[in-house]
């Protein structure tokens, strides 16, 4: 296991979490996640009056592999559920821009 010092070099996530240890006593610190700030997300842990923290710097996105056929139709009913919302009131708005031009046309006609 890892002493934990000030400004110690940093080391993965997971090891972090498991195997970090008290540097006065060299018990095992038991960590909590603190997300309050989604800017800046860290764990923090206590341990012989000391405060230790973790602070989640970079994140790694990545492409496990193509999801399976239920999961892809599931998805694609998603999208498309949600680009007929996007489309409805562009519907909407150009019924009324055609009603109104068939007003003005009618208008225009009893002149």
């Amino acid at each position: 296991m890892t002493r934990i010092e000030q400004n110690s070099m940093p080391i993965s996530l997971h090891y972090a979490l498991t195997d970090s240890q008290c540097s006065i006593c060299g018990g095992q610190l038991e960590w909590q996640a603190d997300f309050d700030n989604i800017n800046q997300p860290k764990y923090i842990s206590q341990h012989c009056n000391q405060n230790y923290a973790i602070h989640i710097d970079t994140v790694k996105v990545e492409i496990l592999g193509n999801a399976s056929k239920g999961k892809q139709e599931h998805e694609q009913k998603k999208s498309s559920m949600s680009t007929k919302e996007d489309d409805e009131p562009k519907a909407l708005q150009m019924a009324e821009a055609m009603k109104r031009q068939q007003q003005q046309e009618e208008k225009d006609k009893s002149k």
